[in-house]
Order: C-alpha cells, then structure tokens, then sequence
C-alpha cells in the first residue's frame, strides 16, 4: 500500500494547551518544528493489553504545544506535537480523514508523535519511523523493534533524560519495559550484513546539520553508524594519540576507528 505525502500544514490549527514537561529535569529535546534531531525510529507499545487495540508510537508520553511562525498567514500558530487516528484494514488515518500515516495490518487506535509514520519493524511489530526513512521512502530500511528501542535509548541519553524521568517513562514506549528491553538486546545476534563487512577509509559528520553524516563518501543517517564503526571510549582513544569529532573518532593517522 501506498504512504500518502504528509502535508503538515494541514495540521496548523489550534490544540488544547498541555503542559510542557519537556522542559524539566535539564533534558534538551529538539523543538520539533522540523525532524532534525529526532530519531530515525522509536517503538510502538501495545497498549491494548496483547490485543493491540491502541498503540502509542511517541517519543515521550505527554503532548506539548508547538508555537510556529506561518508566512502564509502571518502569525503564530500552535498545533499538538502528537496526533490520534486508527489504522483500519491496513491503513492507518488520521481522525479528522485528511492524511494517511502508514500502514498496519491490525485494526487499531493510534496516537503517534509528529514527523513520523506507522510502519513495521523487521520482525513483524509496529515502529514509528521519521517520515525521511523507513521502508516507504526511497533508500530508507526497516530495523527491529529492539533495534527501534536503541534508537530511543540513545536519544533520551543524548537529551540529558534524568535518571528517574528516563526509568519513568521509557517502561511506556517499549513492550514489557526496560527488563524486556534489555533482555532483547542480550538476545540480539552478531549482526553480518554489508554495512559490518565495509572497511570504513573515510567517516565525517556535517557539524551544522544534525544527520548529514558520510561513510566512504556515501551518505548515510547518523543512527546508522554504529552499523559501520564500533563505539569505543573517549579517553581510549585520546590515550593512544587520536581524537573525536562527536561522534565519530579518528586515530592518530586520522582513520575513523569508532564512534563515541
């Protein structure tokens, strides 16, 4: 089935307030207003109690308000950084009709944050990916649900997510929480694909675009480039003479040998 282009601008209307818990406990998350910085693709959770009649695919429980400026009609306008709609005989709508947000071969509400679509993970579960990836744009792959989590894992750590607000709310976006999360990834297996084969020469990230990276002169997303180098530790690297440039560090021949 085919993704319909998301038009946002058709979503440029006011929202009930909410309030703004992103903010708190010293996380910085993007604001939103684009996709940059968001992760390539967070987790569904069943809330539906094994029958999946409701699932959440948000990145943090709680909605906010966003406040944009539009050119077109020259003022501010807010509008929920989380939609709601339902995924019916494998499409997934949003409630007002208006635009399809993936596909979902069970019927079932959704709520589902901005910038991303319904879609499913490699072994068969629903994952929300960002509307510039996933397996219905062109280039984009499908990861598992446990990779999906890692993702998560990752982007709440690289925000600042206190540890409590972290164990709070990550146990609501992974199925069966962290102990199962972390069960699955004990359990994920050695991973052989093309992307561990490639002998990396060249690796570098754009300081000032969040996911414009590069490996061997060929573009890749960010989140990807633990498929390609291996995540070693600062002060190892520095020890032997090398350096970093987050997040990619570079030996003292100016070799890319991980990620930080």
């Amino acid at each position: 089935m085919k993704l319909l282009i998301f038009t946002f601008l058709t979503l440029l209307t006011s929202s009930v307030f909410a309030v703004d818990n992103y903010g708190k406990n010293g996380a910085i998350f993007p604001d939103e207003k684009t996709a940059n910085g968001l992760p390539y693709a967070i987790p569904c959770t069943n809330n539906g109690y094994g029958g999946y009649n409701s699932i959440a695919c948000t990145w943090l429980e709680w909605p906010r308000d966003i406040v944009a400026y539009d050119q077109t009609q020259g003022r501010n306008i807010i509008y929920s950084n989380h939609l709601n709609g339902r995924c019916i005989n494998g499409r997934c709508i949003l409630s007002d009709g208006s635009t399809q947000l993936g596909n979902w071969g069970r019927d079932t509400a959704f709520t589902i944050s901005l910038w991303y679509y319904i879609g499913e993970s490699s072994d068969g579960k629903p994952v929300a990916y960002r509307n510039d990836g996933g397996p219905y744009v062109k280039g984009g792959k499908s990861v598992s649900y446990v990779e999906a989590g890692q993702l998560l894992w990752k982007f709440y750590k690289d925000a600042g997510v206190s540890e409590k607000l972290f164990n709070n709310t990550f146990k609501m976006r992974y199925d069966g929480g962290i102990d199962q999360f972390k069960l699955d990834e004990a359990n994920l297996p050695e991973k052989v694909s093309e992307s561990n084969s490639v002998k990396v020469t060249e690796a570098s990230c754009n300081p000032q675009m969040d996911d414009d990276c590069q490996i061997n002169k060929k573009k890749v997303p960010m989140e990807a480039l633990g498929q390609y180098l291996p995540t070693v530790k600062v002060e190892d690297v520095e020890s032997a003479g090398g350096y970093c440039e987050y997040p990619i560090c570079y030996n003292s021949s100016d070799k890319p040998i991980g990620i930080r």
